[in-house]
Order: structure tokens, then sequence, then C-alpha cells
């Protein structure tokens, strides 16, 4: 009963908040660097781009795909390709 009130104060629901919203850029941090990591390790030459664009992306289920895309990338160029159009989405371009 009392963790019922408590849960419904400002207080802890500002709390709850932002714990939340750390959790959620942790979250966009581990999966930019999931990325980051898989084009150092496959195409090293697009890590300027790479580092780029993923820092506009703000959406976890875009960075998931990104990385399944840019690690079956079968060229280079189809990985800079991938690259270039989550950035081209992420602008609203």
């Amino acid at each position: 009963m009392f963790n019922d009130i408590l849960r419904e104060t400002w207080v802890f629901q500002e709390i709850m908040q932002e714990g939340e919203e750390k959790g959620l850029k942790k979250g966009l941090d581990e999966l930019r660097q999931a990325l980051l990591d898989v084009v150092q390790a496959r195409f090293p030459e697009l890590v300027f781009l790479a580092r780029g664009q993923v820092a506009f992306i703000e959406n976890p289920e875009v960075l998931r795909a990104l990385i399944v895309k840019v690690s079956t990338a079968h060229t280079e160029e189809e990985a800079q390709q991938h690259l270039l159009e989550v950035g081209k989405e992420a602008s609203g371009r």
C-alpha cells in the first residue's frame, strides 16, 4: 500500500523518468559503439563516415537494422551506401 502511494508521487515519477532516459541513452550509446566496432572490423576506411552518421540516430531499431546491413554487406561500397542512406533518413531528406 505504501509503495502504491509512493509510486504516485511526482518525485517518484520524475526519478523513474530520469532513469528511463538514462537507460535509453546508454542503450543507444552501446548500439552506436557496436556499429562502429563492426565497421572498424570489416570496413575500416568507413569509420569516419560511420561516426558522423550514427551520432544523429536516436532510434534503436534503426541502429540495429544498420548493424545487420553493414555486417552483411558484401563490399565496402555497399556498406557505404547503407551508411549514407541512414544519414539521409535521419536528416529528413
